[in-house]
């Protein structure tokens, strides 16, 4: 079975090097267990294109969201690419992926389902609607805020200076935001002064009765003033990621699955969760996660499993799907099928 993985460069260099070490392990560990596996390079959809094209891939891993058509500047959501043109890919379907880059409209469903999630308003960019998007956060009155970039994930765009205690601050972080962003920005009540704060990360996997969650603490190695964890923190590792204590993941699973399950996702996905003023709190759910990543990596492994199980796990979770949807006929490779046998991912 060939598969292809996709990703995209770092514009980082120091941390170009690390992310393509990261993946070319990946590639070792799927053709160590029987996969024909590729790494490749997408900037545009011209990109994917070319590598679809060489490879000719059973089966795509992409760890991209959305990408640019050379000629034209529109930017595509590539599963909804994919699906167009009859790709087998793993991960969350199209409509999926974009509400969870949606951070306003996935927290409205989960208001409406019951499941808690600070407070928050948007904020446009016309000036006469931004006017009224700020008075009604003011009337919310639920400072201290966070502001992020509505459709950004992986904690892009945030850090320290995005929470804001006041209307001079909420407006003046607004406009430095919106230069350097644009777009719509999301204003939610920051619930990082709690005394009992705690952030959660959980990892899930589709196995073969359903989707399996594996939670755990979240921690920043070095103190800052505030808790905020943003994307240099991530690829820095400036975080470590501790077990849930036994009785606090009994309570945080109910939710968890609840909120997943109004995300749509499907295959693998990773959320943020918040615990504080004695409650679990629904951050965002994250379609299309960093992979391999230290914090889906840390919550697997304390659920028991290794890295090669992990990663064969999420690959066995989309091809079981497209198989039972007649999408896909190769049989999975006889080695990866030895490695889940016996587990909640077994593939036949």
């Amino acid at each position: 079975m060939r598969l292809l993985i996709i990703m995209k460069k770092s514009s980082d260099q120091s941390l170009a090097a690390e992310r393509n070490a990261r993946y070319l392990r990946m590639v070792e560990i799927y053709k160590n267990v029987g996969f024909e596996a590729f790494l490749s390079y997408a900037e545009n959809i011209d990109d994917i294109r070319l590598s679809l094209n060489n490879y000719k891939p059973d089966l795509v891993f992409c760890g991209i969201d959305h990408l640019y058509e050379n000629e034209n500047n529109i930017s595509h959501n590539l599963h909804a690419w994919f699906e167009e043109h009859n790709v087998n890919y793993i991960g969350s379907d199209s409509i999926a992926i974009d509400l969870a880059l949606s951070k306003g409209s996935l927290k409205n469903r989960w208001q409406r389902e019951g499941i808690r999630t600070p407070a928050f308003g948007l904020v446009r960019e016309e000036q006469n609607k931004c006017s009224e998007d700020i008075k009604r956060l003011l009337s919310l009155n639920a400072f201290p805020y966070i502001l992020k970039p509505e459709n950004l994930g992986n904690s892009r765009g945030i850090d320290e200076n995005s929470i804001v205690w006041n209307e001079a601050e909420l407006r003046e972080t607004l406009d430095k935001m919106r230069l350097q962003f644009g777009g719509i920005i999301i204003v939610e009540n920051y619930l990082g002064v709690s005394i009992d704060f705690m952030e959660i990360t959980c990892a899930m996997i589709e196995g073969v009765s359903g989707m399996e969650f594996m939670p755990a603490q979240v921690s920043l190695l070095e103190p800052k003033r505030f808790h905020i964890v943003t994307t240099r923190d991530k690829d820095k590792k400036g975080t470590i990621v501790n077990p849930l204590e036994a009785d606090m993941a009994a309570s945080f699973l109910p939710i968890a699955k609840r909120a997943f399950a109004v995300a749509g996702v499907r295959d693998y996905a990773r959320g943020d969760f918040i615990y504080a003023n004695g409650e679990f709190w629904a951050i965002e759910i994250n379609g299309q996660p960093m992979i391999p990543d230290q914090w889906f990596g840390g919550a697997t492994q304390f659920a028991g499993l290794s890295e090669d199980l992990y990663l064969v796990g999420i690959v066995a979770a989309g091809y079981r799907r497209l198989k039972a949807e007649g999408q896909i006929a190769k049989v999975f490779p006889k080695q990866a099928q030895t490695l889940l046998r016996g587990t909640k991912f077994e593939v036949w």
